[in-house]
Parts: C-alpha cells; structure tokens; sequence
C-alpha cells in the first residue's frame, strides 16, 4: 500500500509539473523577447545551374547563410561554398517583414508542390515564423525573395572553418 500512495504521490507532482510548464506564457515584460527566425530564405538544387543557398537571421540580427553551387547568381556576389555568419540591422529586418506581411505572405498555403516533377528547384522562404514551401504552381514572390537576396548581398558574412559543419 506504502507503494502505492508513493507512486500516485509522483504521478501526481509530474502532473502538477507538466500543467503548469505548458500553461506558462512568454514573460516579455521584462524586456526579453525569444529568439526566432524572422527571415529565411533557402533556394535548392536543381540538375542545372540553379543558385542553392540557405539564409537566416534571427530577429536579434544574428545571421547565418550556408552558400551552395551557383549562389553568385542569386545575390551578385562571389562566397565560397561553406558556412558564414553575419549581423543585420534591426531596421534592415523590418523593411522586408514589413513588404511580406503587406503583400499577403502570412495568408499564402505552407506548400505549392506536385511531387511527380523532378527538375524543379524550390524556395523555401520564412517570414515571422510563417514558412512557404513553393516549388510548383506557387504564388509569384520573386520580389520577396529578390529583396532577400539584396540583403544577403549587403552582409559582410564571415567564413566559418570547415571543421566546423
């Protein structure tokens, strides 16, 4: 019986303890604000020359891009393939949120795809948490994604080494 009421005694406190972490909610009061991707921008292969690159900054600035074959083309400038970082600022950040959330980005479907179609490269883009997978019959968003890539281009990005992947 002793086992019993020890086991129900812990099953209880885990209960307690599980209700009350997930009813908690982000304190920003303090001035503390998470850490969340705010842009992101990924181009992937194709069979051809198509620029491949991953990009992402963190609503605290902090950026990171992963330059793959033919990413030259798509932001102006030459990186050797590898890992980088950055800093962007606050404002720079805005300006692109801003044009995606007026442009109906946040109301898009996550997925414009048709899987039977091989040698299409896809951009997978975040904004603000929303992500948009768009490789088939997807809405037209060159000039987010053009804005983007000017960014990107603006960065002065720091190889990582290579040890480091």
């Amino acid at each position: 019986m002793i086992f019993c009421k020890a086991n129900t005694a812990y099953l209880l406190v885990f209960v307690a303890l599980v209700f009350t972490c997930c009813n908690q909610k982000k304190d920003v009061s303090n001035g503390h604000i998470p850490l969340e991707v705010a842009i992101g921008l990924q181009k992937t292969m194709c069979y051809g020359s198509c620029p491949s690159f991953n990009f992402s900054v963190l609503n605290d600035g902090q950026a990171t891009l992963t330059v793959g074959r033919f990413a030259e083309k798509a932001f102006g400038r030459h990186l050797d393939e590898g890992k980088y970082t950055g800093t962007i600022a606050n404002h720079e950040i805005s300006k692109i949120t801003a044009f995606a959330e007026k442009s109906g980005y946040l109301k898009l479907e996550d997925r414009y795809d048709n899987p039977m179609i091989m040698d299409i490269p896809a951009a997978i883009s975040t904004i603000n948490g929303k992500t948009v997978f768009n490789r088939h019959e997807g809405p037209n968003l060159k000039d987010l994604y053009s804005r983007i890539e000017n960014l990107i281009s603006t960065v002065n990005w720091v190889k990582k080494p290579d040890t480091e992947k």
